[in-house]
């Protein structure tokens, strides 16, 4: 089966829908033909020359890449902007660029829920789960089609209730994400055929289980404070870690990948012990005696998603080669005499 560039877009789209990145992001196709075939694809965080000249000596048609190269907009494409630049490369050496940003942040499987995973936590949840974005969703449909629908609808984990009116005519309800309503009417018509229905959208007002920032869960025992950030140091290869905060006994952990000090009010409300995190300024340091914020780096805490991101298209696109970068692609270095 041949896999094209837009089977990748979609896989992304399902997985981190565009519709939940943030305002301010750039993601989607970057760089590229939707219609190009692909057979290899290099993952990584940050598009460098490095990363592309990588790219070109494996034979990947495809990068997808955590961080935007387009980002902010530019205005022009020329070789002396490192930007334009590497966009110019791209184009010549016929390497297709997909971003998955804020978007693969929002997702409940994304770059906090494979943090919160290699932190060896149990019981991981969304830390905010601040989309309201739920909605009941009514569909009616001819009595004959009931069975083949029911079957579409349990494939997608939909929990349904059914009724039948008077005119001999099955009603089904479900609660669904609206980021997902585009692809559910796409599917359901290819259900239903020439067959008519209808489908109606009612608001919710309810969050949202899919999306979300930040996650949280539990050690099954309790650690010290120097064992814990010993873990951390350890499992995410850091150089060096900042801190603050004085609590001894560590169990309930809040963790966001990357830029996380948005959510350290919302970590200590929840219960967490600490929370670990990248980018937090000076004042941000000022917590509870009780709580232990933890700056882990932004490299650090999302480059996880390198691997998930491979393994994830791996698994939906066994015909096609995912190779993680190899390029530590880290610009901070750090000295001490």
């Amino acid at each position: 089966m041949n896999v094209l560039t837009r089977d990748i877009s979609d896989f992304f789209e399902h997985w981190a829908p565009n519709a939940t990145k943030m305002d301010y992001d750039n993601t989607g196709l970057l760089v590229g033909n939707h219609a190009k075939r692909i057979t290899r694809i290099l993952t990584c965080l940050d598009v460098t020359p490095e990363v592309i000249e990588e790219a070109s000596s494996l034979g990947a048609e495809l990068i997808a890449a955590h961080h935007p190269l387009i980002f902010p907009k530019i205005k022009r494409v020329v070789s002396s902007d490192p930007t334009g630049a590497m966009i110019q490369e791209l184009i010549r050496r016929d390497i297709d660029l997909i971003a998955a940003h804020t978007n693969l942040d929002a997702a409940k499987t994304g770059v906090s829920a494979v943090l919160a995973e290699k932190l060896g936590l149990s019981d991981i949840a969304i830390l905010d789960a601040s989309y309201q974005t739920m909605k009941l969703i009514l569909v009616r449909l001819p009595v004959r089609l009931k069975t083949k629908t029911q079957e579409f609808l349990k494939s997608q984990s939909l929990d349904c209730s059914w009724s039948q009116d008077e005119q001999n005519v099955a009603v089904v309800r479900f609660n669904a994400d609206a980021n997902y309503l585009g692809s559910l009417r796409k599917e359901l018509s290819g259900v239903f055929g020439s067959a008519p229905y209808s489908m109606d959208v009612l608001p919710l007002d309810a969050r949202s289980p899919l999306f979300g920032f930040g996650m949280k869960g539990d050690y099954t025992e309790p650690m010290s404070r120097s064992a814990f950030l010993e873990k951390v140091k350890s499992t995410l290869g850091c150089r060096a870690l900042r801190f603050s905060g004085n609590a001894t006994e560590i169990k309930k952990v809040a963790v966001c990948g990357g830029s996380g000090s948005f959510l350290i009010n919302k970590a200590i409300q929840c219960g967490a012990d600490a929370f670990v995190t990248a980018d937090i300024k000076y004042h941000d340091y000022f917590v509870p005696e009780s709580f232990l914020l933890v700056d882990a780096g932004h490299y650090e805490t999302e480059a996880p998603a390198i691997r998930l991101m491979s393994e994830k298209l791996q698994s939906a696109f066994p015909s096609i080669e995912c190779i993680p970068t190899s390029v530590d692609t880290n610009p901070m270095r750090g000295f001490s005499s």
